[in-house]
């Protein structure tokens, strides 16, 4: 099944989505059952959906864990999951 890639309007959410978008297909575009195999069981195939297909932040732990699986570098993540957080809050 393909994933949904919902159009997003924040900058900062939609820098964090391209970034995933690109871990994924450089990882190979594995499934999200692989996915959830490579997280070693720590988080299940519809939360690997769900991050994949996000069209809002995802809680960090689980962007954390598909980032790990995909191989992809933590630390810049983690930055752009800050910058896409903090302009969540500040829109509510």
């Amino acid at each position: 099944m393909p994933i949904r890639r919902p159009v997003v309007a924040d900058p900062a959410l939609a820098a964090l989505l391209a970034e995933l978008r690109l871990v994924h297909v450089a990882a190979g575009e594995p499934t999200v059952r692989d996915l959830a195999v490579r997280s070693g069981g720590r988080i299940s195939r519809d939360t690997v959906h769900r991050v994949l297909a996000a069209d809002r932040v995802p809680r960090w732990r689980n962007l954390e864990l598909v980032v790990l699986a995909l191989g992809g570098d933590v630390d810049r993540f983690h930055e752009l999951w800050v910058a896409a957080r903090a302009a969540e809050v500040e829109q509510r």
